[in-house]
């Protein structure tokens, strides 16, 4: 990976959303992020990896993986959170409040969730690195 790009992997455990939040977030701002867009940056990786956390290996007896790439373009940051777990499925047991998705969707620029046939999602969003207050 290069300076404008990087990845990260964790265990898909308690700990890995603080892990990845700090690594992206710490990333961004050596590119030069806005107050405002680290924020937002901290906010949409924590809920991605959580996501991760909590709902794709929740049946397996150890935890899987959970990859994290950010990658600068110009002004932009991109960032993918993928894992090899269950894949997009209804939980009627879901210990969260279903938020999430909602919440990464109003703070990103633009979010995409892809789900693999195999199994496993990726999620992307997109960060405007410049952005202002209000």
């Amino acid at each position: 990976m290069s300076e404008r790009s990087a990845r990260w992997s964790y265990a898909a455990t308690r700990t890995a959303p603080g892990e990845g939040r700090r690594a992206v977030g710490e990333f961004a701002a050596s590119a030069g992020a806005t107050a405002r867009a680290l924020g937002a940056i901290a906010v949409c990786v924590s809920e991605a990896v959580t996501n991760v956390v909590v709902h794709a290996y929740r049946y397996d007896e150890r935890p899987g993986s959970v990859e994290v790439e950010a990658e600068i373009d110009g002004d932009a940051l991109c960032v993918r959170v993928r894992d090899q777990g269950r894949g997009l499925e209804p939980r009627l047991d879901s210990p969260g409040l279903g938020l999430g998705i909602p919440l990464m969707a109003q703070l990103s620029a633009g979010l995409e969730i892809l789900a693999a046939d195999c199994g496993g999602t990726e999620v992307t969003m997109r960060f405007d690195l410049r952005e202002q207050e209000g």
